[in-house]
């Protein structure tokens, strides 16, 4: 059996065994509903508080044990495996055809015919402009944070039991918060989600496994990934509304979409 079986296996069963505790405790679930509705009215700065209690706990409590557990634990196919999913958190991979497409659709504005195409054009093009935004912006305020903060990675704690920070510096070594793999993952897959609303199982599904692969490939602390989904989907959400806003609606809407909403 492979280690991918294993975690499958385990997977199952830690699902089962949630599940069967779920169902017994009532007053948990209403607590979480209360907790859900209170997120729903307020999703940013709910959002926040839950991230940073998260990430204070994970600082205190979590983060050493799980990285020389998966310093230990996550090797050979296994690791090859995570090491494969987190190229996805890498900005270029969605920023440069992003980009590439908004210029393509200026371009296409500006060379249109007549007033009505131009006017659609202009409308589609806010779609990759808001994308490339929110990356954009995530991206920078990311790197800024990092070098302000200057948390130790991993790699420090395993070489010489280095575990702390060491502010306003820009080595690799230092500049492990936020991941910017988990915020390059969360605030592409945060965007997609707002323009294709349909899919957002799937894009939300990515974002989590590389904000993962950070962690299990013992490149990041959990805090830090955490820290990382929160700033992407924090920016991206906030950019999206400062464009809702001003009227500009970056959903993508389809002829089968009208269909099964008549």
């Amino acid at each position: 059996m492979t280690p991918l079986d294993h975690v499958v296996r385990l997977w199952e069963r830690a699902t089962e065994a949630v599940i069967g505790h779920w169902s017994r405790c009532g007053r948990l679930r209403r607590f979480a509903a209360g907790q859900w509705r209170l997120a729903r009215r307020r999703p940013l700065a709910w959002m926040t508080l839950y991230a940073f209690g998260v990430a204070a706990f994970s600082y205190v409590a979590l983060d050493r044990p799980l990285a020389w557990w998966f310093k230990a634990h996550v090797t050979g196919e296994f690791e090859g495996f995570w090491k494969t999913v987190t190229t996805l958190g890498l900005a270029a991979v969605w920023l440069v055809p992003s980009g590439v497409l908004w210029v393509m659709v200026m371009l296409a504005w500006r060379a249109a015919p007549t007033l009505e195409i131009r006017a659609r054009l202009g409308r589609i093009a806010w779609v990759p402009g808001f994308f490339v935004l929110a990356m954009a912006a995530s991206g920078l305020l990311n790197t800024l944070v990092k070098i302000l903060v200057g948390r130790t990675r991993p790699l420090a704690l395993f070489t010489d039991g280095t575990y702390g920070f060491a502010p306003f510096t820009h080595a690799y070594i230092t500049n492990s918060l936020p991941s910017g793999h988990s915020q390059a993952a969360f605030a592409a897959m945060t965007a997609l989600t707002l323009i294709l609303p349909r899919y957002d199982i799937a894009f939300i599904a990515i974002a989590v496994l590389v904000a993962a692969s950070r962690v299990l490939t013992s490149v990041h602390f959990l805090s830090d990934a955490v820290l990382g989904a929160w700033l992407g989907t924090f920016v991206t959400l906030a950019v999206h509304r400062l464009l809702t806003r001003r009227g500009i609606d970056v959903r993508l809407r389809f002829e089968r979409d009208k269909r099964l909403a008549g």
